[in-house]
């Protein structure tokens, strides 16, 4: 057992030393290539001088010469080879002339191949398979393919390119998603436009050929010309109100929030103004969900609230005041459409998630299966409504608030009261960025 231990504890060992030596960055890891080779260089180097050195006392030593040298990779002296070089034959002249120069040469020329061997291996260790990987995916992505993976597990510098190109694929990924669902949701509003603008087109066309028809022969009487007329302008306003909408929604898709620090305390304000409002002019009335009515006037910038607010009310947070209020005006317009008495106001922040959330309840009939589905998607219409209503969609409020809602790092989810009634609520991401 202690033999086993022993072992793991080596090959554990062994891996770490592999795995510290992989993440190496490249320059050092060039740098102990490079190391190793000369190391082998000069080793190979000492053998091939020994070798010199004994084959050269092998051919002198019958002659009373002793081979040496000077220094290390020196030249190669004979002591006393100038009373007996006349006695070497032509061969072995020609040999110890050869070892002479290949043992002066030798260092040179191992020098260079080890210099070759070192960027060899270095390239077959450290920058063949990432760069082979590397271009696979560049070759994916030249076809149009994003369905595949770059994974290299390296922390040097090539680990951390291949990394960043993954990164890459997946925000060019998230780029088509986002552009595909932004196609489809053009095209989703692009149908529910067109079919819309079929019903007014067709009664503008069925009564301008009546007029055309009939009008000329006198056959139309005053009452009745003025009766088309005022349908005819009312189909027009139709047009205009959708094309109105039409250039909202689009703006909305295109938009960048523009944020700007604020409190929970500063919006309860600014939505106390705009309920009252309402309040003054309709029938519904608007509370804050927490059974308060709706009390207090704008204050100046900087200047505290006479009436108590929870401390979370004074904590400042980024947010786009007008994106905001914007979705606030098309919730209170939808739930102000379907209330039968009241409709209710809260706000939430969360300041560990940095989200804050709005939520509209009213005691209206609320949403059914489908628009529990359905009900923030373009020209969505209600149980109930006809494309003759004047007021016809609240899909359009709905998908505006959701569109802004995502801009600002949010979503919008709707439901049904406990007590009955449309529940929407929004968020909104509030950090800086």
């Amino acid at each position: 057992m202690g033999s086993g231990i022993s072992v793991d504890w080596i090959d554990e060992k062994i891996g770490q030393i592999r795995k510290w030596i992989r993440d190496l960055s490249v320059k050092w890891a060039l740098a102990a290539y490079l190391l190793l080779a000369f190391f082998a260089v000069f080793v190979c180097s000492w053998v091939i001088e020994q070798l010199c050195i004994s084959r050269c006392n092998e051919i002198l030593y019958p002659y009373g010469v002793n081979v040496y040298r000077e220094r290390i990779f020196g030249n190669i002296y004979y002591a006393g080879a100038e009373a007996v070089m006349y006695l070497l034959s032509v061969r072995e002249r020609a040999e110890l002339q050869f070892l002479q120069i290949f043992s002066n040469a030798a260092p040179w020329i191992l020098t260079g191949c080890g210099a070759v061997w070192a960027a060899l291996i270095f390239y077959r260790k450290r920058l063949k398979r990432p760069c082979e990987i590397l271009k696979r995916g560049v070759a994916e992505m030249g076809r149009k393919n994003l369905d595949f993976v770059i994974a290299y597990d390296s922390r040097d510098e090539m680990g951390e390119l291949c990394r960043t190109f993954e990164q890459m694929r997946k925000e060019v990924i998230a780029d088509r998603e986002d552009l595909w669902r932004r196609i489809e949701d053009q095209k989703e509003i692009n149908a529910a436009f067109a079919h819309d603008m079929r019903t007014p087109l067709t009664v503008l066309r069925g009564y301008t050929e009546l007029l055309y028809r009939y009008a000329p022969e006198g056959r139309i009487s005053e009452e009745k010309l003025l009766s088309t007329l005022k349908l005819m302008s009312e189909n027009l306003k139709r047009l205009e109100e959708y094309t109105k909408t039409m250039r909202q929604i689009r703006s909305f898709e295109e938009l960048e929030p523009q944020k700007g620090k604020t409190t929970v305390e500063q919006l309860r304000l600014r939505i106390t103004e705009i309920a009252e409002a309402l309040n003054a002019v309709g029938d519904i009335q608007i509370r804050w969900g927490d059974g308060k009515a709706l009390s207090g006037k704008r204050l100046p910038e900087g200047q505290a609230s006479d009436t108590a607010s929870p401390c979370g009310d004074q904590e400042s947070f980024w947010l786009d005041e007008s994106l905001f209020l914007e979705v606030l005006e098309n919730l209170l317009s939808n739930a102000l459409r379907y209330a039968e008495n009241q409709a209710e106001i809260s706000l939430d922040y969360e300041e560990e998630s940095r989200m804050l959330f709005l939520y509209v309840h009213d005691d209206g009939p609320g949403f059914d299966k489908r628009e529990l589905k359905s009900a923030a998607e373009p020209y969505f219409r209600g149980t109930g409504q006809t494309s003759g209503e004047e007021e016809g969609h609240f899909g359009i409020g709905l998908h505006i608030c959701r569109v802004a809602a995502g801009k600002h790092g949010g979503g919008l989810s709707v439901a049904n009261g406990m007590d009955g009634g449309a529940f929407v609520s929004v968020s909104f991401f509030c950090g800086k960025s």
